[in-house]
This record gives C-alpha cells, sequence and structure tokens, in this order.
C-alpha cells in the first residue's frame, strides 16, 4: 500500500514538474526524438511528462521496495530465529 502511495506521489511530482520545466529530460525526450510513438507537436510535452513521470516514479518506487526489505529482513530473521528458539525449550 506504501509502494503505490510512493508512485503515485512521484509520478504526479515528477509529471508536473517535467510539463511545468520546458527543458526535455531524459527519457521523456526520447519519445519524440528516436519515434516510437508518433505524436502530434502539440501533445508533445504532455507526453513527454508522462513518461518522465512513469519512469521516474517507477524508479523511486523500486527504490523504496527494496529500501523497506533490507530493513523489514532483520526482523524477520529475529522473529525466526525466535521461534526456534522456542521450539527448542519445547
Amino acid at each position: 500500500m506504501r509502494g503505490g502511495a510512493i508512485f503515485l506521489a512521484f509520478f504526479f511530482l515528477f509529471t508536473i514538474a517535467s510539463y511545468a520545466v520546458p527543458v526535455p529530460m531524459f527519457p521523456g525526450n526520447l519519445v519524440s526524438a528516436l519515434g516510437f510513438v508518433t505524436v502530434p507537436t502539440e501533445y508533445a510535452p504532455f507526453v513527454s511528462a508522462v513518461v518522465n513521470g512513469l519512469v521516474y516514479g517507477f524508479v523511486v518506487w523500486l527504490v523504496f521496495l527494496l529500501v523497506s526489505r533490507r530493513f523489514e529482513e532483520p526482523k524477520v530473521t529475529t522473529i525466526r530465529q525466535k521461534a526456534q528458539q522456542n521450539k527448542k525449550r519445547s
């Protein structure tokens, strides 16, 4: 649930920032530059901003996922160790 909120927050942040600043940013500018999709000229900045939002939102979500799993891993191993100790005592 938190991961979805992280993705949406950064998707909107990067989409709005990319649309507000008229500087071509990677990877959004590649959509029209390399011709992956034929986009009318008036929609090119919006498509570029959405692509930037998707890519950078996904990158931030992936980093969040990896970091959160890294911090949760010691908790899981501690719980498993306690469970094994309780089995030995029984």
